[in-house]
Parts: structure tokens; sequence; C-alpha cells
């Protein structure tokens, strides 16, 4: 039996390991399938690939898609699509194209709030991926302005806070049919984090998505077997992963979610 972890990040969107640092901590595990779900990019899947074959680790492309659904921002995670999709590289080039121009946005906010950080260093944070709001607190936290990242989030940058920019999503419907087309599947990211997210999770069902990220550090054993229980009522099936971020969370997370094989059949009969 081998297991899975599906839900990863690196520094080519909000994480701070590099995709083969992901991989060998996988490894380290006894983690044989891997998706590194990046937010908008597959950058760290193409760079990697070839690597994680050498470890004898399955990657599976993935991404996690935002989507807004009913004013709220939901995360869809997508996978077994593929990679060399025209219209998927084109919507996600468009995303980080977006997600560059809220990053400069927001570095003009903090200056004129006089928390003055370099949009080149929060380019290189970003390591060529998809820019996003971890990039700019890291540099807020090397600049001095503040000590932690989740500080950058509760006084500045967080929803609601002076330098905060709103960002562009995918309508659930979009994204369902441009990951489907492209003959991969998709997942609801950690479900219960979503407001009334019972009924949000079965319209999101309904909607077209195919599975329900049962296995999660925030999804507690009651809601994993309600969940458990409705995807195998309703005809679809579970995923799971530590929405590991590396060093950017104070509790390390990679290699305490651990899927067996047989739950992401229709994952990897797809490959």
């Amino acid at each position: 039996m081998r297991y899975a972890d599906l839900h990863t990040h690196t520094h080519h969107s909000d994480g701070t390991r590099t995709s083969r640092e992901v991989i060998d901590v996988a490894r380290a595990h006894d983690i044989e399938i891997l998706s590194i779900s990046d937010h908008d990019n597959l950058a760290a899947y193409f760079e990697s690939k070839t690597y994680a074959d050498s470890r004898e680790v399955q990657l599976i492309v993935g991404v996690e898609l935002s989507c807004a659904y009913e004013g709220h921002d939901i995360h869809i995670l997508a996978y077994a699509f593929d990679p060399l999709d025209e219209r998927v590289e084109a919507r996600l080039k468009s995303f980080r194209a977006t997600r560059a121009d809220r990053g400069k946005r927001m570095v003009g906010r903090l200056a004129e709030l006089g928390f003055k950080i370099d949009h080149a260093r929060v380019e290189q944070l970003a390591a060529g991926g998809a820019m996003g709001r971890p990039h700019v607190a890291r540099a807020l936290v090397e600049a001095g302005h503040v000590k932690t990242v989740a500080e950058a989030f509760d006084k500045l940058i967080g929803a609601g806070k002076p330098a905060y920019v709103e960002k562009e999503r995918f309508q659930i419907e979009e994204a369902v049919e441009l990951i489907h087309s492209a003959g991969g599947v998709l997942s609801i990211a950690h479900p219960t984090l979503y407001q009334d997210h019972e009924r949000v999770v079965m319209q999101l069902l309904d909607a077209g998505v195919d599975a329900i990220e049962v296995m999660h550090p925030d999804v507690d054993d009651k809601n994993r077997e309600m969940y458990s229980n409705l995807a195998r009522f309703r005809g679809k099936f579970v995923t799971g992963g530590s929405d590991d971020h590396g060093t950017v969370k104070a509790k390390e997370t990679l290699g305490t979610i651990r899927v067996p094989e047989n739950l992401i059949k229709p994952i990897l009969d797809r490959l």
C-alpha cells in the first residue's frame, strides 16, 4: 500500500520550501504519491517531475484555484489534468498577471502608510510563481516593519486591513468546465473552513466538483466521517493532504496526513 499527500505548497506560491525539498521531506515520511498544489501555477511540477521520478515519488500534476462562491473565497484543488493544455495555461497565466498587479498595488499602499518595502524583493520571494500576500508579508518581516508573517496579515494585509487589495477569482462553473475539459478532476479544499460549510459543500458537489478533501489538519474526525459518507452517497470520492507551507506555519504538517492510494483511485486511473 502506498500513501499520498495531495496538498502541498512551494516557494512558487505561498510556501517556503523548494519543490525538491517538498519531495525529499515527503519521501522521508514514506509518502510515495505527491501533488504540489501551488496557487495558480505549475512551475514546481515542471521543474521537479524528473527529480520526483528519481526519488520514486509519483508526482501528480495539481493546482489550487481560488474561486468565488456567494461572495466567499472557496479553494478548489485540481488534479490529473493535462499540464500542457493551452486553455489551462492561458487562464493560469492571466491569474498570475492579476496577482502580480495586486502585489504591486499592495506595496504602493504600504508605502503610503509608511511601511516601505522593495517590490523587486517581493518578486524574488515569489520565485517566478504566483505572487501572493505571504510574499509581501515576508518582505515586511525582512524590512523590520513587523516581527512575523502573522502580524503582517493581522495588522496590514489581511482582509479589511489598511493595505488589503481584493483578488480575482474563478467562478465555480468556469473552474469545473476548464479542468474537466483538460481531463482532470476537482476537490473541495479544507471544507470545514467555509462559513455554512455543510450547505456550501453540497452545492459545490452539485455544481460538478468531483471530491472532498476529508483528510486535512483542519478537518476533525466527526466532519471527516460526515463528508466521507456524503461523498459516497453522492457518487463522489475523497482526497487528502497536509496543506504544507514549510516554515510559514508554526507547526510542521508534511507527513502528518497519509492518504491510502485506494481512496484516490479516480485520480490515479487518469494517469
